[in-house]
Formats: C-alpha cells, sequence, structure tokens
C-alpha cells in the first residue's frame, strides 16, 4: 500500500500496519473515492487553526473537486450505481444467522409509516427448502400492540410472487411501448414533483435573503463593540451565533441546490431505469441485490374486505422513477 511504502522508504515505524485489516470504513471510503472515477478531489481535511494543528473534516462545499484528471478506473454508471446502493436506506437488519432477510429495511406500513419487522416461525414448516414460515407485520404493531397500529401481516412467500411479476410486467412495458411508458412517467412526475420544486425554490430564495443579513449583522456587531455600544462578551457572542447560522444556511443551501439539480434530472433518470428493467422480463427468482438494484421501498396496506373479498394495496417505489400508477 502507499502508507506503507512511504514509512519503508522514510524508515520510520508504520503504526497503522500493526493491524492490517479492512473494516466497513475501509470499505466506504474507497467506494467513496472519486479517484476511480478519474477526477482527484483535494482539501478534505485541515487544521483546526494556525495554532491546533489537529486534522479535521471539512464540509463538502470546501472541497477542490477537479474532474478528468486522470484515466477512471470505472464508469459513470458503475460509480452511479455503487453510490445509489451505498446510500440505500433500506439496509436491514441481520438476525441470529448474520444474514439481511430477502425484503428487510424495504417495507413500509402504508398507514402508519413504520417499516415492517421481518418474523420466523419453524413450527410451521413450509416445505424441505423451507424449513420455516417467513412474513412481515408493522414494527409500530409488533412494539405496542393493537393501540399502536394494525398488523399489516404479510406472508415473504406471497410478496415474493407479487413483485416478481410487477418487476416482469414493468420490464415487458419497457421493451413493448417504452416511449408510452417514458412519457407516463415523467407526467406522473412532474405532477408529484412541482410542489416540492416550489417549496425548495422557496426556501432556497429565503437562504439567499438571509445570508446576506448575516454579513451586515457581523458588520454591525464590529462596529458596535469598537464604537463602545456593545461590551465585548455580548460581541462574541452575537459573533458566534452569527457564524453558526451562516454555516448551517450554507449548508442548506447545498444541499438544496442538489436537490434542485437533481429534480431537473428527470429524463435522465427515467431513461435510465428503463434501460436496467428492462432486461429483467424473464427474471424467475427474486434475490436481494436485485432488489436492493431496482427497489427503492414497498408501502403495504392492511387487508380490507370488498364483496366478500380480502384485499389489500402494494405499492412499489422503483429507483429513479418512484412509484408507477397502473
Amino acid at each position: 500500500a502507499p502508507r506503507t511504502f512511504y514509512y519503508m522508504a522514510e524508515g520510520r515505524e508504520n503504526h497503522r500496519g500493526e493491524t492490517p485489516f479492512w473494516n466497513d470504513v475501509t470499505v466506504k471510503t474507497i467506494l467513496r473515492n472519486e479517484v476511480y472515477l478519474g477526477h482527484m478531489v483535494q482539501n478534505k481535511t485541515g487544521t483546526v487553526s494556525y495554532k491546533n494543528h489537529k486534522q479535521v473534516s471539512k464540509p463538502e462545499s470546501e472541497w477542490i473537486r477537479v474532474e478528468n484528471t486522470h484515466e477512471p478506473l470505472i464508469s459513470q454508471e458503475v460509480w452511479d450505481a455503487v453510490q445509489r446502493m451505498d446510500n440505500h436506506p433500506a439496509r436491514g437488519r441481520s438476525g441470529k444467522s448474520g444474514t439481511v432477510s430477502l425484503f428487510g429495511g424495504l417495507l413500509r406500513c402504508m398507514d402508519c409509516g413504520s417499516s415492517m419487522r421481518y418474523m420466523r416461525d419453524y413450527r410451521k414448516k413450509v416445505s424441505d427448502k423451507e424449513p420455516e414460515y417467513k412474513a412481515y407485520v408493522c414494527n409500530r404493531y409488533a412494539s405496542g400492540g393493537k393501540n399502536a397500529c394494525s398488523s399489516h401481516y404479510i406472508n415473504q412467500k406471497a410478496l415474493t410472487q407479487i413483485v416478481l411479476t410487477d418487476i416482469r410486467c414493468k420490464a415487458m412495458w419497457a421493451q413493448n411501448s417504452r416511449d408510452k411508458l417514458r412519457e407516463k412517467i415523467l407526467a406522473q412526475k412532474e405532477s408529484a414533483g412541482r410542489e416540492k420544486l416550489r417549496t425548495l425554490q422557496a426556501e432556497l430564495s429565503a437562504i439567499d435573503r438571509r445570508l446576506p443579513e448575516l454579513d451586515r449583522l457581523v458588520q454591525s456587531a464590529y462596529e458596535d463593540k469598537v464604537l463602545g455600544k456593545i461590551p465585548e462578551n455580548l460581541c462574541v457572542q452575537l459573533l458566534n451565533g452569527y457564524e453558526a447560522e451562516r454555516k448551517a444556511k450554507q449548508e442548506r443551501r447545498r444541499e438544496l441546490t442538489e436537490q434542485l439539480a437533481a429534480s431537473r434530472e428527470n429524463e435522465q433518470s427515467v431513461d435510465a431505469w428503463l434501460d436496467m428493467v428492462r432486461d429483467y422480463y424473464d427474471l424467475q427468482e427474486l434475490d436481494r441485490p436485485t432488489l436492493m438494484r431496482l427497489i427503492q421501498k414497498i408501502e403495504i396496506s392492511e387487508k380490507y374486505t370488498v364483496d366478500d373479498h380480502e384485499e389489500r394495496n402494494i405499492h412499489i417505489y422503483y429507483n429513479f422513477v418512484g412509484y408507477i400508477e397502473a
């Protein structure tokens, strides 16, 4: 490794070399390193001050990014896929076996919004291949009972077949009527995102008005201190408050700018999803990597009765495009 080589060349002892084992932090650092994409990112860390030389991480807004400085090791498509999986909210929790359930972290109660808890019953043997009965229930119900929510109980095998069928249908739709499906998704996203865009833009405008005000308040505090209008301790208190607010506003502004930019990339994201899902028209078995690649979340409603038949709503939200109405 470069660090090991450096210490050997300098004739110094590398204390980190005493435990040269990878852990989750090592892997995350590699997965988020844009060097593999052909870019150089610097100024990620710095010292606390000219007196305190302790290294601290800097906010992303202060990073210096220079793109296309060298030949990439991976494509943009691979990078984007890795970042989606890394940032995916559906991590799931591993059980006693150390594995995550098929739909772990993906299921949401449609009524209360909480996650769905995985449950197994070894007393209900399904078959020799399936020595246990697998299902999911509303986590709030499981913790608080009927007063918190209803069970929303659903069998994993039945849910697997529903999701598998939906993926195949979307894949066939993307193959046979791509343009119509594309128009439908874009129209749906535009309708749902119009109000969100207005809200984001309004918040961004408010921040853009507030930041110059903070600069004026800082200047005014300095002037009042110099003129003796306020004591020094009050001036320091005001300045610290203004600086904390300014940093928070700047960080929020960066987040809003990224969200607005992402909202304007609808067409590219829809095209990427169409290209991805069309390959699953003949999907025979559902596994977790496929779910993580395709699905953002799945909402499960409680059962209800229509003409003496039990029914329920299941909304599947796909990565890139969200829920596609029938």
